[in-house]
Order: structure tokens, then sequence, then C-alpha cells
């Protein structure tokens, strides 16, 4: 990683420098009683400053000039910003995504080594990573790499590269998505059908009907019997009960009958999708 040196005379101490930094994302982000070092003139001189920052030696100081970089809206800050997608340290990578994200950085680099980060050892980083790459529109690079990591060894990363497509396609992840809730992971199959009940898309329906009859986890079939309520609009509901009818286990009849979605809405009280 190329070290930047810092401009001459603007810091003199370590705690200079934490105190800049934290005192540029304050300012930033319109906080108000943050103490100052230096003047900050414009957002290019922040950016200038904050780019120096990201080669600190400390994790907290990557971090926050990661974020604040992130804050400023310039995407001149994507170049630099993308090689902090390695960083050692899992919360400046997560945090680097996000900014990435937050100033739309397009390019077949940026979508590389966003949809690489869903490999991520770490979970905030997957799912820093796949929120980045599900502001950003389809293109048959990212579509074709999202989709050859639903084979992915690893369950967790076949799930983030999953809610990535998602938020990339919505309705174009049918097909894929309709695959994964073949998985051999229960917890994959789980929220592949919770994200194809997102869908709202009616073609859905008969993919969820057959995990809610023949999927052999009951956390499954659950999550199949309440996400057929809002798929089609309900249309599926008598065959549902029919299923249902003749299902063992209580937790699969429990969320069979949720008709209505807890207060304050948002998705899913068996499995979320965010």
């Amino acid at each position: 990683m190329i070290r930047h040196s810092v401009p001459h005379g603007l810091v003199t101490t370590r705690a200079g420098v934490n105190r800049l930094v934290l005192c540029l994302a304050c300012s930033l982000a319109s906080t108000a009683g943050c103490y100052q070092d230096a003047p900050v003139s414009t957002p290019q001189a922040s950016m200038a400053i904050l780019v120096t920052l990201l080669d600190d030696p400390q994790a907290i100081v990557r971090l926050t000039a990661a974020e604040a970089l992130g804050k400023i809206g310039d995407g001149k800050a994507g170049p630099f910003l993308l090689p902090v997608l390695h960083d050692p340290d899992p919360k400046v990578r997560a945090a680097a995504a996000r900014s990435v994200g937050a100033l739309s950085v397009t390019g077949k680099e940026v979508e590389t080594e966003l949809a690489a980060l869903l490999a991520d050892p770490d979970p905030p980083v997957r799912h820093a990573a796949a929120q980045a790459l599900g502001i950003r529109e389809a293109t048959p690079t990212l579509t074709s790499a999202l989709t050859g990591l639903l084979i992915n060894p690893d369950p967790a990363v076949r799930q983030a590269a999953g809610h990535a497509l998602l938020l990339v396609e919505r309705h174009g992840a049918l097909q894929a998505l309709s695959r994964a809730v073949t998985d051999e992971d229960p917890t994959v199959r789980q929220w592949a059908v919770a994200a194809l009940g997102e869908t709202g898309d009616v073609r859905a329906t008969p993919v969820l009907l057959e995990r809610l009859r023949h999927d052999p986890v009951a956390s499954v079939r659950a999550e199949a019997a309440y996400r057929l309520q809002y798929v089609g609009e309900g249309s599926a509901a008598s065959e549902v009960d029919a299923i249902v009818e003749e299902e063992s286990s209580q937790d699969v009849k429990r969320w069979a009958g949720k008709g209505v979605r807890p207060s304050g809405g948002g998705p899913t009280p068996v499995q979320r999708v965010d």
C-alpha cells in the first residue's frame, strides 16, 4: 500500500492527527461544537487531508478518514478508497465499502472489488459490500459475478451474494434465488425463501409452495408459509391452508396464520432481509 506523507506543518503530534480526522468527520456531518486543530476551507482541502490519513498506522484514524470521505460526497475520492477495501482491519474495510457505495463510484474494477468482499470472513464487511453493490445499476458483469458466488463453498458467501443480487436486480433475481432455495444449507434456503418473498413476484409462488410442502427443516417451511401470504397478494391462501392442515410443526402453523405484518412494518418476523 502506498504511503502518503502528512503535509509539513499541518499536524505535529499523533494526538493532533486523531483530533484532526475526528474533527473533519464532525464538520462534514454538520455536528456543532467540534474542536478543530486546523481550519478546513474547502471540501477539496478536507479530502486531501483525509486521503493522507487512509494510510495512518492507527486503524481508528483510517476508519474515520474512510467514513468522512464518503460524507464529503466527492466521487474523486473513489480511487483512493479502493485500496482500503483490503485494509487489515475489518471495520476499516466495511467503512470503505460503505463510502464507495455512498459515492456511487462506478466501473468494472469497483464491481469486482466489492463482489470479492462478499467472500470476506467478517460478516459486517460482507453486509457493507452487498449494500454498496445494491445501490448501483445491474450490469452483465456484476450479475454474472454475483450469480457465480451463489455456488461458493461457504454458505455465508452464498447468502451475501444472494442479498446483493436481490438488491441489484430485485425482480430479475428470481431465477438465481429460486435455485438457492434448494441449497444444502438450511440457513441459505431460509434466506432465499425470505428474499423471494421480498420480491413480491407472483412467479415465486410455486417455488415457495414447493418449500412449504417438502423442505425437511421446519424453519424453512415456516418462512415459506409466512411469505406466501404476501406473494401474489395471497392468491395461494387456500393451497397454503391445505398444506398446513397436515403440518406437524406448530411453528409452521403459527407463521402460516400471521395475516398481517407487525406494527412498524419492515420485512419479516421470521428472518430479516436487509
